[in-house]
C-alpha cells in the first residue's frame, strides 16, 4: 500500500472509534492456551479506553514501508482455491460478526506464532469505508460514492506483568508498594485485509505490520496468506546481502569497494527521496554490478555475486536500498577498535600499509578529543 492509502485508513481510526462497532479479542497465555475471548462494543467503552484501543489499531498501519510495513501478495492460484484466502474473505464480508470464522483465525495465529513464551492478545476490528470516485469526463470528485471498501485490522499485542513500585497515597500520606498487575504492550505484529490500492480494494494483497525489522515471523505470513517464501525481515536482508558480498568478492571486497558502494547507494536513495518523499528507493542488481565494476572488481567475482544473490533472494531483481545500507552511520570494526562516522564521511576512510602493517586511516580535523580531553594533533612533517 502507498503511504497515502495508509494515511486514509489511519484517519478513520480516531479517538472516538466511531467507525467501528466492536473490538473482538482473544487472550492467549504463554503456553499457547486461550484464556479468554471477548467482544467489546465501542459504545460501552469509556472515552479513555476508546483512545487506547484506537492507538493499538493505528499502530499496525505505522512504520516505514518495506521495513515495518510489508505488502504481501497472494499467489494468483491461491486467491480462489486456498483456505487462507477464503477465511480472510469470510471475515471481511461478515465484518467479523461470524464467531466461528474469528475462532479459525485465532487458531491459525496461535498455531503458527512463536512469541518466545510471552502471553499475547489478538485484537480484531472491522470498518466499511465509502470510497470517493472521480467523474471520468471532468476529473472532479463525485459527491456520491458508488463503492464501499470493507476491511478489517488485526493487532497482536504482548501481555506484560508490571513491576512493583512505590506509589504515593494521599490519604495515608505515605509511599506504599503496589503492582498494577497485567498490562497490555504495544502491538508487535498485525495486518490489514484487504489492501487499499490507489483508492480501490485489492483482495490480492494484505498489508502486514512488524514492529521488529529483525524478525517478521515469516511462519505467520505463510500461514495467513498462503505464501511459500515469505519476505525476509529488513535486517535479515541487509545481513544476507552483506554476507553474500563478502563471500562472493573474497579478497576483492576491499574497504574502498564497500565505502564506494555505500556512498553510491546512499546518493541514489537521497535522489529518489528528493524527487518523491514517499517513494521507495530501489536498486536493480544490474546497477550494483556496474558499481562494482566501476571500482575494478573482476567480472568473475561480479558473476559469483549475482548468482549468489539470485539464490539467496529467490531470484529478486531489485532491492529496497534502505534494507541494504546502514543509513544513519558508517561503521568499521576490527578486533581492537570500532570507528563510527556519518555515511557522507565514509569515502574519507582509507587503508594504508606502513612498515608492513595495514592501517585504517581516519582524517583528523581541527578538534579531536580523547576520553573527553581535547588534544593537539600537530605532528612533525
Amino acid at each position: 500500500m502507498r503511504p497515502e492509502d495508509l494515511r486514509k485508513i489511519k484517519k478513520r481510526i480516531d479517538g472516538t472509534l466511531s467507525n467501528f462497532r466492536s473490538i473482538y479479542g482473544c487472550y492467549v497465555n504463554a503456553a499457547g492456551e486461550v484464556v479468554a475471548k471477548m467482544e467489546i462494543p465501542v459504545l460501552d467503552m469509556e472515552t479513555e479506553e476508546r483512545e487506547m484501543y484506537a492507538t493499538l489499531l493505528k499502530k499496525v498501519l505505522s512504520g516505514t514501508q518495506d521495513r515495518n510495513q510489508i505488502t504481501v501478495e497472494f499467489p494468483a492460484d491461491k486467491v480462489e482455491s486456498s483456505d487462507e484466502h477464503r477465511l480472510l474473505m469470510a471475515l471481511k464480508s461478515t465484518q467479523l460478526r461470524d464467531e466461528s470464522m474469528r475462532d479459525l483465525l485465532y487458531s491459525r495465529i496461535i498455531e503458527n506464532l512463536d512469541m518466545g513464551g510471552e502471553s499475547f492478545v489478538i485484537f480484531l476490528a472491522a470498518d466499511t469505508y465509502d470510497l470517493r470516485t472521480k467523474d471520468v469526463k471532468d476529473e472532479e470528485w463525485s459527491e456520491e460514492s458508488n463503492e464501499q471498501f470493507e476491511y478489517f485490522l488485526c493487532s497482536i499485542c504482548p501481555v506484560k506483568n508490571s513491576k512493583a513500585a512505590l506509589q504515593y497515597l494521599p490519604g495515608q500520606q505515605e509511599f506504599r508498594g503496589i503492582s498494577t498487575g497485567t498490562l497490555l504492550a504495544a502491538p508487535v505484529l498485525g495486518f490489514m485485509f484487504p489492501a487499499l490500492d490507489e483508492g480501490s480494494a485489492d483482495i490480492y494483497e494484505a498489508q502486514y505490520y512488524t514492529k521488529s525489522t529483525a524478525e517478521n515471523h515469516g511462519e505467520l505470513i505463510s500461514a495467513l496468506f498462503a505464501v511459500e517464501n515469505p519476505p525476509m525481515a529488513a535486517e535479515v536482508q541487509k545481513e544476507t546481502f552483506n554476507f553474500t558480498l563478502a563471500e562472493s568478492l573474497g579478497g576483492e571486497c576491499s574497504l574502498d569497494v564497500v565505502t564506494s558502494l555505500q556512498a553510491k547507494l546512499s546518493a541514489k536513495a537521497e535522489a529518489v527521496k528528493e524527487e518523491s518523499p514517499s517513494a521507495i528507493a530501489e536498486v536493480y542488481i544490474e546497477d550494483i554490478e556496474d558499481m562494482l565494476a566501476g571500482k575494478g572488481v573482476s567480472d568473475s567475482k561480479i558473476k559469483d555475486f549475482s548468482e549468489s544473490v539470485g539464490k539467496r533472494f529467490d531470484g529478486a531483481s531489485s532491492f529496497n536500498i534502505g534494507n541494504l545500507i546502514q543509513k544513519r552511520s558508517f561503521e568499521v570494526k576490527t578486533p581492537e577498535t570500532k570507528i563510527v562516522t556519518d555515511p557522507e564521511n565514509a569515502l574519507r576512510i582509507k587503508t594504508r600499509k606502513i612498515d608492513g602493517v595495514t592501517y585504517i586511516l581516519v582524517p583528523a580535523g581541527e578538534s579531536v578529543t580523547v576520553n573527553g580531553v581535547e588534544i593537539s594533533t600537530k605532528t612533525e612533517e
